[in-house]
């Protein structure tokens, strides 16, 4: 017999050695390699659930904050704006008191002039 049948047969003999361990162990190369991707993408499952959690965590978080400096804001806003229309009502009331007081200056100035020249004074 040539070389190249004894080498077929102990590459037959080997495979026949190494599938009978593995059927006698249990299990084939197939499923362990099988086995071995599940619990991998398994694992990466679980690790981008936990990824998408704590973004929706962040997500949560920064949305809260947005609606608290907004609330703030507005707060603020409404503040300033009661300040300015008090501050507008002031002028005005000081405004009207001191025309008032013009007025009455005035009266007092036209009564003097009518008294002194007995024409009228506009």
């Amino acid at each position: 017999m040539s070389k190249l049948t004894f080498i077929g047969a102990g590459l037959l003999v080997g495979v026949v050695g190494v599938s009978a361990y593995f059927i006698l162990k249990g299990e084939t190369p197939l499923s362990s390699f099988k086995d071995s991707v599940s619990s991998y993408t398994e694992a990466k499952r679980e690790e981008l659930i936990r990824q998408k959690e704590a973004i929706e965590e962040k997500i949560t978080e920064l949305a809260t904050k947005i609606a608290d400096s907004s609330r703030e804001l507005l707060d603020k806003g409404i503040e300033y704006a009661q300040d300015k229309k008090k501050a507008i009502m002031d002028s005005i009331e000081e405004a009207k008191k001191t025309m008032q007081e013009e007025k009455e200056r005035l009266r007092e100035i036209r009564a003097k002039l009518r008294e002194g020249s007995g024409a009228e004074v506009i």
